[in-house]
Formats: C-alpha cells, structure tokens, sequence
C-alpha cells in the first residue's frame, strides 16, 4: 500500500488545481443548469481518472411550498452514479453530494488563499473537496491488487442541501445494494468525523384569514399575522420541552399594505431531534399547535411537510465502523475521534435503510454554509490516503469489519 500512498502524495497539486476549478462553477441547489454543468464536469473527471463511465439521470420535481403559501413544483438537478465489478457481492457504496447552498446570484462565486495552507471558496469543503477525496482514494485503491476484492458504487446526488427528497430513493436503493457506506461530507475543523446525528424535518405553516380595510372594517378582518404570530410562539416553546429537540423558526412571509388586514402568513421551520421518540413528541406537537390555530373563527390553517431524514444513532454496527477509522487515522498519525452533531445529511438515509456508514470522510475545513467557507489544503491528501486505508483493510478483513 505504500506505492499507493506516495502516488497519492504525488496528486497533491492536481487537487488543488481541480478543486479551484471546481469551485467556481455555481452548482447551487436551485441552480440547474451550473449543476447539470457540474456533473458533467464531474463525469469527465471520472472517466479520466477511473476509466468509467457515469450515468447520470435526470430526477423529477419535488414539491414544495412557496411564500405565497402555495404547493409549487420545484426543479431539481440529477444524480450521477457508476457500478464498479457489479457482479461482485461485496460493496462499497461512496456518496457526495454537487450542489451548494450558494445560489446563482450569491456574491460568494470565486476562490482565493487565506494563507499558505488555506483555501476560501463555494463548496471547497461541502462538498466538493470531498468528492475530489473520493475519487483519487478510488483511483489509488484501484492501483493495488486489493480492489478485485470488492466492488463500488459511486452515487453523486444534487438535492442534499434541501433534503434529499428527490434522491431519496436512489439513495435507500444503493443501499440495500452494499456492505459500508463511505460519505464525503467535510469532517469537523479540529479534524474529528460525526458520531451520532440528529434526525431532521422541514415544516411549512400556512394560515390563511380575510383581508379588510385596517381602519375602517378592521372586525371585518381577521389577521392571518397575528394568528401565526401566536402559532409560532407556541412552536417555539417545543425548545423548552427537552434537551434534545430543536425547532427553528427561519422564514416568514405575508401581508402587504400595513392599512390591510393581512390575509395569508406563511412560516417554514426546521425541526432537529435525537430519537425516534423525540420525533412522534415534536410531530404531535407541531399537529397540536396548526390544530388549536385551526379552530379559530375564520381562520385555514394548512401544514406540510415533514421529516426527511431520520435520527442517526450511533448503533454497535457503527461504533464498529468507528473503530476501523480511528485504526486507519492512527496509522497514518491522525488523531482521529468521533463526537455527536447537530447536523444530518445522506449518511442519516443511508442508516435508515440499514447501511452502515462513516458520512465525514471529506476534507478538514470549516465556516460552511458561509461566505467564510475554507478547507486546509494538506486535508485532501491526508483524507485520501485515510480513504484508501479503510478501503484497504476492508479487504483483507471483511469478516472482522462488515461482520452482522
């Protein structure tokens, strides 16, 4: 495996070079068209570098609901996959994600050097740095004999900044297909990996009422803010009901003319939650307050939405997976750990449909989601090689690792 190392030493400008490329094509979730640019770019990338082919296909509108408080339909970008030795039972399935959360019109479109070892960019660390990961760990894994011992499938979605409802199923379907679930979202920035994640849904509460002149037939009227005003006050209050429930109230829309009685106010909310448990608490929750709204006099109340990605327990089969990463960073001299996050992404889905999974295996950096955005540049090797390890040993120890 040293060969493989020290050829992954030798990518190291390449990188860096394919990365500030990268970068700089606008792949927001909402962005289409840079995204469909994105995966072909992505697509040629891998025939380069793995000799294969990508298929990449198209995925149908989510539905979502709009400030108007409307269910619209939403365009979405496609999935990109390939199926390496696909007669082959044992697999390793590699996901990562080609959308940002910058869209089109975002000031934040180019990247530059913070310093020497720091790089400043849209989706240099998520995710787009991890992709790079992924495919040059692939690429030095293919070089060894090693890699006739399993098969690998690449899924690339464009939909994981909004949930992954589109994808969702491409997702549960690979799956079902493989042994271990490698994800490339970026790792902490003191370098740890995710341990146990939170479960997450998304929420539209809508409420309609009766517009009426503010002066002069304001009883005519009946105030669609006021009304969710107090709805979300009370959504708020699942804050103080436990420890490991979060509800965000993010975004709020309605009303015009302040001589107007405003007849429609709109509020999206995210909710985050530990367990299942958790989970039925915060949807009867959320049902209780749209309800009690609802019974009001002249008044719609209408909620959709829900959870999309369940909790994320740190089960034994992932402490187990926990256990080969801490194994492979210790022998590359990585001080490796795991902690549990807030946070959710596609390795949530991929537990859920029974696949165990390590989902931040990308590159060191932080700030994401930000114009701040970084990613340490020594990351992308280091990870690669801690890629290719775990690969590696997964070879020569299937029994021990993917045990049941």
């Amino acid at each position: 495996m040293n060969m493989q190392m020290d050829w992954l030493d030798s990518q190291r400008s390449e990188m860096i070079e394919t990365l500030n490329k990268w970068s700089v094509i606008n792949s927001g979730s909402t962005n289409v068209d840079g995204i469909n640019v994105m995966a072909k770019t992505i697509a040629a990338y891998l025939q380069e570098c793995l000799g294969e082919v990508a298929e990449i296909s198209d995925l149908p509108p989510i539905t979502v609901t709009n400030d108007a408080g409307e269910l619209v339909e939403q365009a979405i970008g496609p999935v990109l996959s390939i199926s390496k030795r696909p007669e082959l039972k044992q697999r390793i399935l590699l996901c990562g994600h080609m959308d940002t959360v910058f869209p089109l019109d975002s000031d934040f479109q180019t990247c530059r050097m913070l310093n020497d070892a720091t790089l400043n960019g849209p989706g240099v660390a998520d995710m787009k740095g991890g992709i790079l990961v992924m495919i040059k760990a692939l690429q030095a894994f293919e070089r060894s004999p090693e890699a006739q011992q399993f098969g690998w499938d690449i899924l690339l979605n464009s939909d994981e900044e909004i949930g992954s409802l589109g994808s969702a199923p491409y997702l549960a379907a690979a799956a079902r297909k493989a042994d271990i679930g490698l994800v490339y979202e970026p790792c902490m920035p003191d370098g740890y990996l995710a341990g146990a994640r939170r479960g997450s849904g998304n929420y539209s509460l809508v409420v309609h009422g009766k517009a009426a002149h503010a002066g002069r037939e304001y009883h005519l009227g009946r105030n669609a803010i006021a009304t969710l005003a107090t709805a979300m006050t009370e959504l708020d209050e699942l804050n103080n009901m436990s420890d490991s429930i979060t509800l965000n109230l993010g975004r709020i829309s309605g009303g015009g003319p302040t001589n107007v009685v405003p007849n429609i106010a709109i509020c999206h909310f995210n909710i985050r939650v530990a367990s299942t448990q958790d989970q039925a608490f915060a949807e009867q929750h959320v049902v209780k307050v749209a309800d009690k709204a609802a019974k009001l006099e002249g008044f719609g109340v209408s909620i959709t939405g829900g959870f999309n990605r369940p909790p994320k327990p740190a089960t034994d089969k992932q402490k187990r997976l926990f256990e080969l990463v801490e194994l492979c960073g210790k022998e590359l001299q990585l001080k490796l750990g795991f902690r549990a996050t807030g946070g959710c992404c596609d390795g949530n889905n991929l537990l859920a449909a029974g696949l165990a999974n390590i989902d931040t295996l990308g590159v060191q950096g932080g700030d994401i989601h930000s114009s701040d955005e970084y990613m340490l540049l020594d990351s992308l090797v280091e990870r690669a090689k801690l890629s290719l390890n775990i690969m590696t040993k997964l070879a020569h120890q299937p029994e021990r690792w993917l045990a049941q």
